[in-house]
């Protein structure tokens, strides 16, 4: 049987905040009740996640909802319902400019709603972004006691800066992809950098740098060195308010999921989420209740991060 929402993604890959997100929706719709699973892009293979809800589907899409994100073009599938998730500008790196009416389209970095509406005939606003939680409290989290002994340097994605404004001691620093081959590596090393210095002005390790307490310096494309946080550059990672506060919670929080279903079922009717059947048969209920956040018992748990 097809799940209700069938994700194309690549293979997992730690380094990559838009393939992350892609295993984490998995993840928080079946977590929600909306039966959901991973398919590869075609000519390609992915594996499942041990430690996330995301099952491999090989079959036909059927009548699965189809999440595509930017990177791949067109509708490879075969899919009657298609839902774009914009995890960059369109055609950035991969995958069409201009995405067809027939889609939703959504976006996840709220800054990203101008670019994205000129790849579409009808504007989108706010009710479509999908901006979910990629930061793993279980790896990224301070920790005042470690001491910081390093000064690193990032690069991916970043080589066309890094040919103009290459630091001239970059051959001192410490070459962070180089170091971390995992999360819980790269939460490891983070914790001992006392500066990051970034050629990528929009990767979420910046973000995670400044969780576990380092300096960040990005440069623009004048050369200028200069915090992330507080620079007007028009390419940025998005800074949430309160992204130190309450990653720790929205990694773990599927809640969101609700009102992404909701802006869906303006075009599509979707299956109500698998827990309330369980629910409705439990309390003997002969009709459906109304959709609406989980009951305590079946809700994902919400640990907060590591203390300092």
């Amino acid at each position: 049987m097809a799940p209700v929402f069938l994700i194309v993604a690549p293979e997992y890959s730690h380094r990559s905040a838009g393939i992350r997100a892609l295993y984490r929706l998995c993840h928080h719709l079946n977590s929600a009740g909306y039966p959901a699973a991973m398919a590869p892009i075609p000519g390609q293979t992915i594996r499942t996640l041990p430690e996330w809800n995301t099952p491999l589907h090989t079959g036909r899409a059927k009548k699965s909802i189809v999440i595509y994100p930017e990177i791949v073009s067109g509708n490879p599938l075969g899919a009657r319902r298609v839902v774009r998730w914009a995890l960059n500008n369109p055609g950035l790196l991969a995958g069409d400019k201009t995405y067809a009416d027939d889609e939703m389209v959504f976006v996840f970095n709220p800054d990203r709603l101008g670019i994205v509406n000129q790849a579409v005939r009808t504007p989108i606003g706010p009710e479509r972004i999908l901006n979910i939680g990629l930061i793993d409290p279980e790896h990224i989290y301070p920790d005042r006691q470690t001491p910081k002994t390093l000064d690193c340097v990032y690069s991916k994605k970043g080589d066309a800066r890094r040919s103009k404004f290459r630091l001239p001691n970059e051959d001192e620093l410490s070459h962070i992809e180089a170091m971390t081959p995992s999360m819980a590596s790269l939460g490891d090393v983070l914790r001992r950098t006392r500066t990051l210095y970034s050629y990528n002005h929009a990767s979420n390790i910046l973000k995670e740098a400044v969780i576990c307490g380092c300096r960040v310096l990005v440069v623009d494309a004048n050369g200028r060195w200069h915090d992330p946080e507080t620079c007007d550059c028009a390419y940025n990672i998005y800074w949430e308010a309160g992204f130190r506060r309450n990653y720790a919670r929205r990694f773990r929080d599927h809640s969101f999921v609700h009102a992404f279903v909701g802006e869906l079922e303006k075009r599509w009717k979707i299956p109500r989420p698998a827990w309330r059947f369980r629910l409705r048969r439990r309390l003997g209920r002969t009709t459906s209740p109304d959709r609406g956040p989980a009951p305590p018992e079946l809700s994902e748990s919400v640990p907060s991060a590591k203390p300092p």
